[in-house]
């Protein structure tokens, strides 16, 4: 656990170092997961510095939402509009993108991330004397495996944006908790697939959830050509997202309990 910690963290430094150098989605995004992922890490993790951190990390992770939001919706607008409703459009809003942009550099260039980064490589230091696991081996997978599953009969039942948001956080969870234990000494077959399992579901979910968001960007605009054309087409691809997830998960193997799961893989052999 200590030495992933300590590469992901090596990541986020340098996606942040980027950064300051020179604004790219791409660096956003590389600081983004790498910030995830330490969160995710930090969760199963007994101790009141680690809870601390994981709380930090994710205040840092919400500062750039929105630059995030922004830079996905630019990419959207260019695929959908005409080239020159698309530069119109990112010209009316570049105030506004520009602003997003400047709150992350301004968050790594503060004394509150500085002063972060070297708590955390003290941290990260004395990791292996000054926390324990709250559980141990595949516990941590396991209970985000609960957590996916009573979420997505959550979001089936209810069928509102909040519901299936929460199971696109739990999704990811798996994910980042099948990835620290994968990519460790004692990896398994199981942990893998369970990674393979949640691409695609976790592909979904983000592009259903980058339509939703960009919708309620637009709610806040005023009247514009272009701002109708892209409501009109992002309205359709939230739609379609959303019945593709619903297709998708209906019996897929990443929310069966083991049970279900074991009497699936028996049925597949026996047919």
């Amino acid at each position: 656990m200590q030495a992933r910690l300590t590469e992901v963290s090596a990541t986020v430094e340098q996606a942040a170092t980027a950064l300051q150098q020179g604004y790219a989605a791409e660096h956003l995004y590389a600081l983004r997961v790498g910030m995830r992922r330490i969160r995710s890490m930090l969760k199963p993790l007994d101790s009141t510095r680690a809870r601390r951190f994981r709380k930090t990390w994710g205040g840092f992770a919400a500062v750039t939402n929105r630059a995030r939001d922004w830079d996905v919706f630019l990419r959207a607008a260019t695929t959908i509009l005409p080239p020159e409703q698309s530069a119109r459009f990112e010209r009316r809003h570049r105030d506004a993108v520009c602003a997003s942009h400047e709150a992350v550099l301004e968050l790594l260039g503060s004394a509150h991330w500085r002063r972060h980064l070297r708590d955390w490589r003290q941290f990260l230091e004395q990791h292996g004397d000054d926390v324990k696991p709250l559980a141990t081996g595949s516990a941590p997978i396991d209970l985000a495996l609960s957590r996916a599953r009573k979420a997505l009969a959550a979001a089936q039942a209810a069928g509102n944006d909040r519901a299936w948001h929460k199971l696109r956080i739990a999704v990811k969870e798996v994910r980042y908790q099948s990835e620290s234990s994968a990519e460790s000494a004692d990896a398994t077959q199981r942990q893998t697939e369970l990674i393979e399992l949640c691409k695609p579901v976790q592909a979904l979910l983000g592009s259903w959830h980058d339509c939703v968001v960009q919708l309620q960007i637009l709610d806040d605009m005023e009247p514009a050509p272009e701002h109708e054309a892209l409501r009109t087409a992002i309205a359709k691809m939230r739609m379609e997202q959303l019945a593709a997830i619903e297709q998708t998960v209906a019996g897929h193997p990443l929310f069966l309990n083991p049970g279900q799961a074991n009497s699936s893989s028996r049925s597949v052999s026996g047919s």
